[in-house]
């Protein structure tokens, strides 16, 4: 049998997989952990249904990894400066 939405309708077996892959990528968003966040919604925007909840879960993923990566990128030559300072100062 279905699973049922709370005003006792049955949701179709494509509701109930939309509904899963934004509960995982929900799940994964509020760990920060970007990525699989972002694979899951795109699964469930690959469905069709409320693509815009999707789409703007997307939308912020690719914002948070794009600051990631900024920071990232900004450690890495921070830390590139401090390694070559101790070779020189050695």
């Amino acid at each position: 049998m279905g699973q049922k939405e709370t005003d006792g309708t049955l949701l179709s077996a494509e509701e109930r997989s939309y509904r899963e892959f934004m509960t995982r990528g929900d799940d994964f968003f509020r760990i920060e952990i970007f990525r699989p966040a972002k694979v899951w919604y795109s699964r469930a925007l690959a469905m069709n249904i409320n693509s815009d909840q999707a789409k703007e879960r997307i939308a912020e993923c690719d914002r948070l990894l794009a600051y990631e990566r900024r920071v990232f990128t900004i450690l890495g030559i921070a830390g590139s400066i401090v390694i070559i300072a101790v070779i020189l100062l050695f």
